[in-house]
């Protein structure tokens, strides 16, 4: 006779997280990780747009551009300039473009 055994699901991953844990996994000053926020894909969850998360993918391409060696300004204007079409910059993006985005970036801020 096999006795069923008592199973509980593992806990889900956390698919959003705080500028608190944006601060920690990239190792800078709350008020700096609250700016990065900005640029990643945010979910508000208290009336009045106040109290946001990010998206724990959002957070994840983020910190690969960095580890690509981008700076954390050229990983900022790549996110944002994915953010404004609703998407997060694909794993193959390559160097080049990368290179390009953050150009055009620096560029709008001159005029």
């Amino acid at each position: 006779m096999v006795q069923a055994q008592h199973w509980e699901p593992p806990d889900p991953p956390k698919l959003l997280v705080s500028a608190r844990r944006v601060a920690q996994e990239l190792e800078v000053p709350t008020w700096k990780a609250n700016e990065i926020c900005w640029c990643l894909d945010r979910r508000f969850y208290a009336p009045g747009q106040v109290h946001y998360r990010v998206t724990l993918a959002s957070l994840d391409a983020f910190k690969e551009l960095i580890a690509d060696g981008m700076t954390m300004s050229g990983a900022r204007a790549v996110m944002w300039h994915f953010k404004q079409r609703g998407s997060l910059p694909p794993p193959d993006l390559s160097q080049e473009e990368r290179d390009w985005i953050h150009w055009q970036a620096r560029q709008r801020r001159r005029w």
